[in-house]
């Protein structure tokens, strides 16, 4: 059976300030899975701060995507047709689908198989996904926060810090988050329990670095760092001794055309005498703990001790749109868009 496939195709690569013209709206007609194939029907696909750097001309942790490639991202999707005798019709599958309406696939091994009774079957692309997982197992990992401790986190109200904060709360920290907005400081202490935030946005490190001490008077044992940038130059001052860097994201520096051009302060001698831990974390280093991870976040959702949120927009050509909603800073939850 023919199908009419759309997608969202990189025009060019991201540089400077982004333009919207970097990705284009294309179709393709699908015919029918061949031996050995299957074809996914994508219900939901994620939105990541990840694909940025994923189609930057760099060095990378992942594949990277070209100018006139499928443009990456997570999605979740229902099996429609097989002929691959490792993958049933009517499988709900989560994986690396692309910006599209429809996977036609031969290898089974680039998706898995989603268990409908852990959650919804989208909550799998944000908190039961890399978004959940990244916040538990980095904290988990390299964290390792202590009750009484505290947990600074740069993008404090973005999907990924939003759960990290809950969970370092939930284990007695006191959590501060950075944001770019005081309403949303506001807010984040609101909705995810902050015990204090401030706001980046037009400010200079010295500044930034002041109102890490005002919030943070007995230094920070832990920085959740989503950013990178000025924001975490501003932090260099506060580590306490034995404090840990998570580095997770580097979205501060999206703009430069050239990522090794982020030259900030040197933090070596902060790092020897006060011993400090700095290191990357990538959750797909962490594969052997997602079922026992994924178990834990789905009984705290279930619990109500751990609360998240969806922003959901409709349609793939809305999917350019969605991805500058999420690098703004407008998405207010995980941002998802909803192909059926």
């Amino acid at each position: 059976m023919a199908r009419t496939n759309q997608f969202i195709r990189l025009v060019r690569r991201p540089e400077g300030n982004l333009a919207e013209d970097i990705f284009e709206v294309a179709a393709e007609e699908l015919g029918g899975p061949g031996d050995g194939e299957f074809l996914l029907e994508v219900s939901y696909i994620a939105i990541d701060p990840a694909l940025l750097s994923r189609m930057r001309d760099e060095d990378n942790y992942t594949a990277g995507v070209a100018p006139g490639d499928l443009v990456w991202a997570n999605g979740v999707g229902v099996v429609v047709e097989s002929r691959n005798s490792d993958v049933a019709v009517g499988e709900i599958r989560v994986g690396p689908v692309g910006m599209q309406q429809f996977l036609l696939q031969s290898d089974p091994g680039t998706t898995r198989v989603v268990d409908p009774d852990l959650g919804e079957p989208r909550w799998h692309l944000g908190v039961l996904g890399t978004t959940g997982l990244t916040a538990k197992l980095a904290l988990q990992t390299v964290g390792e926060p202590k009750a009484g401790e505290t947990v600074l986190i740069s993008s404090g109200g973005s999907s990924v810090g939003s759960i990290a904060a809950q969970l370092a709360k939930s284990i007695g920290c006191r959590t501060v988050g950075i944001v770019s907005t005081d309403e949303k400081a506001r807010q984040i202490c609101t909705d995810w329990g902050y015990d204090a935030a401030f706001s980046y946005r037009g400010r200079s490190v010295d500044e930034m670095s002041a109102s890490i001490a005002e919030t943070c008077p007995e230094g920070v044992d832990v920085y959740f760092d989503n950013t990178g940038g000025d924001i975490s130059e501003a932090v260099i001052d506060h580590f306490n001794l034995f404090a840990r860097h998570i580095v997770v994201g580097r979205i501060a520096v999206a703009h430069l055309k050239d990522t090794h051009a982020d030259i900030g302060r040197r933090d070596g001698n902060t790092i020897l005498v006060k011993r400090v831990k700095k290191q990357g974390f990538v959750v797909h280093d962490h594969a052997a703990a997602r079922p026992a991870a994924v178990a834990e976040l789905v009984a705290a959702v279930e619990n109500g001790d751990l609360v998240f949120r969806e922003d959901i927009v409709d349609g793939i050509e809305r999917a350019p749109e969605a991805f500058f909603r999420m690098i703004r800073g407008q998405n207010t939850g995980k941002q998802l868009v909803r192909l059926n």
